[in-house]
Formats: C-alpha cells, sequence, structure tokens
C-alpha cells in the first residue's frame, strides 16, 4: 500500500494517466469535474462500484453492501454516539466495517479504511495520505478550526504550501467545506483523502492534548495526589484517549495524552527539555529521536512534576540527578495492557529534563531477538548449563539487558530460584527475585552478590561487572555452584577477557568457570510493506570485503525500504539483534589460562566457527531483512580497530 513520503502525502492522483500531474512543492488541483460535484454525491454506491472496478470488491459483496447499508450505518452511528464522537458516517467507514477480505493480500489482511481511501483517492484522482501524527501542525490546526468543526466534517488542516492550505478530508467533493476554508484562510484549498478514523484520532489527540496544555498554564500547577511509597513501583491506571474528558485535572490529561502517544507511536524513550522559551517533547522511534511536541515553558515544571510524583521521585529537589519508575495500566481496544517506565531526571542550563524509557509488554522470547537457528542453539546450551559464568557485552543501548531477561525468563520455573542484582531494576518479574543497587547505603553489585549467596540462589544475574571486587565475586559464584549471567562493556566478545583479566581475575579462575560471550548489536529492520529489491553498489561491496567490487557490482541483491505510511516515510520499522557468539571450548580455555591476547583468542574462535558481528550482519543483509546503512553503522568501529 502506498502511502506519504516523509515531508507530505503521495499525489496517488499521479499514478492514473486521467489525473492531473503534480506540481512542484504541492499536490494538483482537483479536476474540474470533480469540483462540480456536491457533498451528497460521495455515497456507499459511488464507493463500492469504484472498488468493483478495481476488483477490490466482487459484484455479491458490492450488493451486500447495499443491502445492509442502513442497519450497518445505524450501527455504526450508535457506536460512535457512545464514543463521545458525533459525526456522519463516512461511505469509506461504512464499507470497511464490513471487513471484507483485501484481494491479493495475506490471508489474514483486510480490505480497511487505509486501502479503501487509497483505492478511492486513485480513481478519482485526488491525494491520499496516510496520516503520520508526527508530521501534522498542532499550531496550524488549532489556529484555524474548532475540535467541534473538526468532528463535525471529519477533516483537519494539513499544512500551508504556496498560498495554499492542503486539508486532510473524508469526503473529496465537500465544496461547502471548501469554500468555508477558502475564505477563513483567505487561500486556495486542496483536499487530501484519509481515512475518517485516523483523522477522528487525531482530532481527539490534538485538541484533547492542548486543551490541557492550555488549562495546566492557566493554573500555573499541578494539583497532585499523595503516593504510596512502599513499592518499588506505583501502578498507575493510564487513560485512554478517548476517555479523556475536559473536566479531567489539566496536568493529569496532559501526562495520559502524552503517554498514549508514544505507546501508539511505538517510542521507546520520551524526552521532556526546558529551553528557553518553551519546552520540547521529543520521542524516540526505531533508534532515532523525532520532536512531536512543543509546550508553554509554564506548563513544564507542573508535567514534570507529575511524572515525578508518579515515579516516586523528591518533586521538591530540582537541582540533583533523580530515578523513578513507574507502571502503568490501561485500556487500549478492550485489551488491558501494562507499560513498564523508568524516569530520570538531571537539571540543565533551563530547568529539569526528564527522560522516560519505556518497556512496553511482556518480556521478548530468545527466539524474537534475532537469532540464528544455529545461534540459539548455542546460547540456549549455555544458559541451561548447572553453572559458570555467562557473559553478553556491547555498548549501551545494544539490548544487552533485554537479552539477559529473555533468557532468565526462558528458565525460569518454580524449581530455579532466580536473583537479579541491577543499577536501577530494569523491568519488574514476580518470578525473579530483584535486588535493586543503592551505593547511598553502601548495597553496591559486590556487597549484594555477597549476601545474595546466602539467599541459596540457582541463577544469579549482575547489572554489570564493573569493578574488580563485583568481578571476583561473580567468578567465585560460578566456581561454586551457580550460573551467574552479567555484562561487561566491551565491543566484541574476545575483548570481554582480557577485561576480566584487567579486573584483576586469574586466568585459570576465568578459564575453569566461562561458559561462554556473546557481543551484539541491534540493527532497525526494514518495513515489510515498502520493501523493494536492490543491488549493493561498487564502494558498498568494498566497504563489506565481500570481494571484488568489478567481479560483483550489479549482482548482490539486497532490500531497502521505500518510505511508507506503516513506517513514517523512514523505510525501516522495528529493530532486529545481530549477535558474535564466542563458546570456550578447550583450544580457547587453554589460551584463556595461558594469559593470551584478545585478538589470539578472537582468531582461534574463528578457527572454530565463530562469525564476527560483521559477518552476521551481512548475512541479515542478503535476507532482505536489514540495510548496508545499518550493518556498517552498527560494525564499522570493530573492523576499523
Amino acid at each position: 500500500m502506498s502511502s506519504g513520503p516523509a515531508k507530505g502525502p503521495v499525489p496517488v492522483g499521479a499514478l492514473r494517466a486521467a489525473a492531473p500531474a503534480a506540481r512542484p512543492g504541492g499536490p494538483p488541483p482537483l479536476p474540474k469535474a470533480q469540483v462540480r460535484r456536491a457533498r451528497r454525491d460521495f455515497t456507499v454506491e459511488l464507493v463500492a462500484d469504484l472498488l468493483l472496478g478495481q476488483d477490490l470488491l466482487s459484484d455479491a459483496q458490492r450488493r451486500e453492501v447495499l443491502a445492509k447499508e442502513s442497519t450497518q450505518r445505524a450501527r455504526l452511528g450508535k457506536r460512535e454516539s457512545r464514543g463521545g464522537v458525533r459525526h456522519e458516517v463516512s461511505p469509506i467507514e461504512l464499507v470497511a466495517s464490513f471487513q471484507f477480505p483485501f484481494a491479493g493480500g495475506r490471508p489474514d489482511e483486510l480490505l480497511d479504511e487505509d486501502r479503501i481511501s487509497e483505492a478511492v483517492a486513485r480513481e478519482l484522482g485526488v491525494h491520499y495520505w496516510k496520516i503520520d501524527p508526527l508530521k501534522l501542525d498542532m499550531a496550524l490546526i488549532t489556529r484555524l478550526i474548532s475540535r467541534p468543526f473538526a468532528r463535525k466534517h471529519v477533516m483537519l488542516p494539513y499544512r500551508q504550501a504556496d498560498q495554499r492550505l492542503e486539508v486532510l478530508v473524508s469526503n473529496p467533493f465537500d465544496i461547502e467545506l471548501f469554500e468555508s476554508l477558502r475564505q477563513l484562510a483567505a487561500m486556495e484549498v486542496t483536499p487530501i483523502l484519509s481515512a475518517p478514523s485516523d483523522i477522528l484520532r487525531s482530532v481527539t489527540e490534538i485538541y484533547g492534548f492542548r486543551h490541557s496544555v492550555k488549562a495546566a498554564e492557566r493554573e500555573q500547577s499541578g494539583q497532585i495526589h499523595d503516593v504510596d511509597i512502599g513499592n518499588l513501583e506505583q501502578l498507575m491506571k493510564l487513560s485512554g484517549v478517548e476517555e479523556l474528558e475536559a473536566t479531567d485535572k489539566p496536568v493529569v490529561s496532559a501526562v495520559d495524552y502524552l503517554l498514549n502517544y508514544a505507546f501508539s507511536q511505538r517510542a521507546s524513550d520520551i524526552h521532556i527539555e526546558p529551553r528557553r522559551e518553551q519546552a520540547v517533547v521529543r520521542m524516540r522511534i526505531d533508534g532515532i529521536l523525532n520532536q512531536v511536541y512543543t509546550i508553554p515553558r509554564a506548563v513544564h515544571t507542573p508535567i514534570v512534576a507529575r511524572l515525578k510524583m508518579l515515579a516516586r521521585m523528591d518533586i521538591a529537589e530540582k537541582r540533583r540527578p533523580q530515578d523513578g519508575r513507574i507502571k502503568t495500566s490501561r485500556e487500549s481496544k478492550g485489551e488491558k495492557r501494562e507499560v513498564e517506565l523508568r524516569v530520570s531526571s538531571v537539571p540543565v542550563a533551563f530547568g529539569e529534563k526528564l527522560v522516560i524509557r519505556i518497556f512496553e509488554g511482556a518480556f521478548q522470547d530468545l527466539a524474537e531477538l534475532g537469532f540464528a537457528p544455529e545461534e540459539l542453539e548455542i546460547f540456549e546450551g549455555w544458559i541451561t548449563q548447572p553453572h559458570g559464568l555467562v557473559l553478553v557485552t556491547g555498548p549501551t543501548g545494544s539490548g544487552k539487558t533485554t537479552t539477559l531477561y529473555a533468557a532468565l525468563r526462558s528458565i525460569a520455573s518454580e524449581a530455579v530460584n532466580i536473583t537479579t542484582i541491577e543499577d536501577p531494576v530494569e523491568m519488574v518479574q514476580e518470578a525473579f527475585n530483584q535486588v535493586n543497587i543503592q551505593p547511598k547505603i553502601d548495597l553496591t553489585f559486590a556487597n549484594a552478590l555477597r549476601h545474595v549467596l546466602r539467599q541459596d540462589p540457582d541463577v544469579i544475574m549482575v547489572g554489570e561487572i564493573r569493578d574488580p571486587e563485583t568481578a571476583q565475586n561473580a567468578v567465585q559464584a560460578a566456581l561454586t555452584g551457580h550460573l551467574v549471567l552479567s555484562t561487561v562493556h566491551t565491543n566484541d566478545s574476545a575483548s570481554a577477557v582480557s577485561r576480566l583479566k584487567d579486573l584483576g581475575v586469574p586466568g585459570f579462575l576465568l578459564a575453569g568457570t566461562l561458559r561462554g560471550v556473546m557481543a551484539q548489536r541491534l540493527l532497525r529492520q526494514i518495513c515489510p510493506r515498502c520493501s523493494r529489491p536492490t543491488t549493493l553498489a561498487s564502494d558498498q561491496i568494498a566497504a563489506l570485503g565481500l570481494g571484488r567490487p568489478e567481479d560483483l557490482v550489479g549482482k548482490l541483491q539486497v532490500a531497502q525500504g521505500e518510505g511508507c505510511a506503516y513506517c513514517r516515510g523512514t523505510g525501516y520499522h522495528g529493530r532486529t539483534g545481530i549477535f558474535e557468539l564466542l563458546p570456550v571450548t578447550a583450544k580457547t580455555r587453554q589460551l584463556i589460562q595461558a594469559g593470551a591476547e584478545s585478538a589470539e583468542i578472537e582468531k582461534a574462535a574463528r578457527l572454530e566457527g565463530m562469525r564476527s558481528l560483521r559477518e552476521n550482519g551481512v548475512r541479515k543483509l542478503a535476507s532482505g531483512l536489514t540495510t548496508f546503512d545499518e550493518v556498517w553503522g552498527a560494525t564499522a568501529d570493530i573492523e576499523q580497530r
């Protein structure tokens, strides 16, 4: 399904010979034949006929739609009234409600509003755009029209370009609406067809957040409740967007809107940053930061105070960094969802900056992390040993903690006593006994590990080995019959051995306890909906060291994402891991005990079949899962040593 690029809507009409050509900087005006049509001409029968002409509906399905139109319209009207959104049911909504299979798609794909809107736009010669909330101009929308007006007409202003106002609509024939907007904005209006439910959802989010922020600005402070600070985390029920009303406390509503938006966009982090005149909200999606909101400077403090209160941080202390955590509980499409939030605050030049790390949903299974089958078999072999030391290495943000949690989850049972020592506890899991490091009371990794050994543990996870005492205690624990999992900050697997030796662990002890070391990185995955085949260029072949570029150019087929609505025009959707597994065999154990350098250990492991991070990245490149840029960016520092 095609969609809008990063900088604006796709001229779907340009795909048809009869459609007008796109003008530079914006979409073309409507064909004259269309301009003469009125709002009432956009009917269910017209939409069904257009879909029938493109083989998206069968004749029997068309007859079913027309026969049940009145009943279905009444049912949808009642549903919208209960949800508080009152508008005339669009023909696109009505046809989509039948949930017919999408012709030519996968068995589970339906003829939804997006596909219907795109097909109708293509046939009528108008533009179609799948709404990307990150690209909507909140200031433009709220300045031009009111929420009741947007809801009634199911429309949103999109952008101003070349003295033309581009408007997202569900009815491309609503000439009365276009004329009203032309007079209001004093410029010509270009309609762009979008899915009605996307428009209504955006109306609710934009005006709801704006109302909350404006009300909070008037109040100048947030009224917040006392919370129980006896537990590690605060459980908060997060309201759904449709539940947030104007009567809610403004700061509470603003925070709920913000979190709901982050969850819907698959954000991993939320940054709330004070600036000189205003505050900025940015979100990290698939590893890339995007600015999504600007809020008045006066509202920044109460929003930060609300989040700090929920995270059980000291809201009066603004001069020192603090950490906290929240667990939210909310309803989404009838399904209860719990999300872990880790909150961090630091003082910066213009106030407090808050960063929220989001851990949404259940823990991932090992099989979902991106292991090749043979890699998964090796790693599972390590973590099912009765005792020994298993290390995971990589820079910050490479997914080490996620891997360890997945490993612990895979071996957890009522017969296994698992204890974790973390700084801080990343994700709360009832099956584990989780210890939160507190240096202020001398509860360090080393001290905690020493006391945990008296708790009859079977498996111990140490968040990070960063000092000699922790390293020696971890090795002693592995030597005395416990399975110890931990992380070390090194770039590759072989360097972890040298790192532990630098921390004072004798080679003979390390050789006797270490079961394996795994280095890992995260790569963005190519969007499955807009993936297209391509080939590697000669400079890319040379950079990856795949052979003689002159012999291979144009022959090595890979994939790239063209950018679509599903991936927000980036060409990527989601991330996957690449791994370098170094098993401790008889040969490597001998080298470790002899004090060999990491390069010698790596060479021996390669001779025994170990694949490097670069090689595993190239395998995923060749299979069409990721791109050259991702593989090169994640492994360039290792290969250039």
